[in-house]
């Protein structure tokens, strides 16, 4: 989701487009201009059908962007950051930075979207009927028609009640009310969205047996794809849910070495990397962080070069640096990773660091209590 191009912002939003994106716009568009618009307005030129799928097929997408932002502003509103808005082959997905603290919350962010659905369902008919009356015979008023229905659908499609979609969310806000349990409220939801993906995913295998093997496939693709997202909200929950009360200073390695950093990128390999069989290292001079060194970093250096290549010429400077402090809980600690793509964090108190926290350690305690059932 993070691949793909950038457009504009929007309430401070980074909106992208991912590559995906163009293969769903164009199936649109071809499938506008070949098959619906002909059918309803028979009397147009091939030229017309196709600048009609086109205007639709962005009008639609922007429809789905509204629906996003929708969600988005309520978050905003309610404190939670949204990293991104990106369009992709199934629509569009909003990137929050957390979950909501609450099921009220959560209900108001996941209402949002169809809310804004609806309204614009309601503004393209009122649109059409008013084009209609205007200009008899017009096609702007087929295309605002075909967006009011397509609006209809997404609105209703968006409510089934299985996580990841908004319904989902509303069954996880409603289910959590009531047993005051995020992880219990999210479980019933997976499984509910879990079920219905696995429905559409046979359903969608039935049409392509009876011959609608574009309409089938389609269906038991967004199938696939509700129930690995359904899947995979549920294990993200738990993974928080197990990091929460953990703290940067239970994670870390207090059994750390330090380099200086003039010592050669080749004495690194051969006295530290090869003997010590780690990954990075903490670049120190006289007892000061001053950045550090990791593999990734000696690998960019050819191998003849080391010897006149100091630590100081590869290392990542401590000013650069991602750190975090002894009583960062888990959640945080993971999320400074995530966000940078980092492997390595510092963790320093008072300008003095205390250890060094890796992904693996993260990972290999998460796999440990998974394996515990804790």
């Amino acid at each position: 989701m993070d691949k793909g191009i950038k457009l504009f912002k929007v309430f401070g939003i980074q909106i992208s487009l991912n590559y995906s994106w163009f293969i769903i716009f164009g199936l649109i568009a071809w499938s506008l201009a070949q098959g619906y618009f002909p059918q309803m307005r028979p009397d147009l030129s091939l030229t017309t059908y196709w600048l009609m799928g086109l205007i639709t097929a962005l009008l639609l997408f922007l429809s789905v962007l509204l629906h996003e932002l929708s969600h988005s502003y309520v978050a905003l509103a309610s404190g939670i950051e949204i990293k991104g808005i990106t369009l992709f082959i199934f629509g569009g997905l909003a990137r929050i930075s957390r979950e909501p603290s609450d099921a009220r919350t959560e209900f108001k962010i996941a209402i949002a979207g169809p809310a804004a659905s609806l309204a614009l369902a309601l503004v393209f008919w009122l649109s059409s009927r008013g084009v209609d009356f205007l200009m008899p015979g017009s096609v702007i008023s087929s295309i605002f028609y075909y967006l009011f229905l397509i609006n209809g659908i997404l609105v209703a499609f968006n409510l089934i009640p299985g996580f990841p979609m908004d319904g989902g969310r509303i069954l996880r806000a409603a289910v959590w009310k009531i047993t005051g349990n995020l992880r219990k409220a999210t479980r019933v939801a997976s499984v509910t969205g879990q079920a219905i993906a696995f429905l559409m995913i046979l359903f969608g295998i039935w049409q392509i047996l009876r011959g609608f093997f574009f309409n089938g496939m389609w269906i038991a693709l967004i199938g696939w794809f509700i129930h690995s997202a359904a899947a995979r909200g549920y294990q993200q929950v738990l993974m928080k849910d197990m990091l929460k009360d953990l703290r940067a200073k239970d994670l870390m390695n207090r059994d750390f070495e330090t380099v200086s950093s003039d010592l050669s990128v080749q004495n690194l390999v051969e006295d530290y990397v090869l003997k010590r069989r780690e990954r990075a290292f903490l670049v120190s001079d006289a007892g000061k962080l001053r950045g550090i060194v990791c593999l990734e970093d000696i690998k960019g250096v050819a191998p003849d070069l080391r010897d006149s290549t100091k630590v100081k010429d590869i290392m990542t400077p401590e000013a650069k640096l991602e750190m975090a402090s002894p009583e960062d809980n888990g959640n945080e600690v993971l999320s400074k990773l995530s966000s940078r793509n980092i492997r390595q964090l510092p963790v320093v108190e008072e300008g003095k660091v205390q250890g060094i926290l890796c992904r693996g350690d993260v990972l290999r305690f998460l796999h440990l209590r998974s394996e515990l059932g804790v």
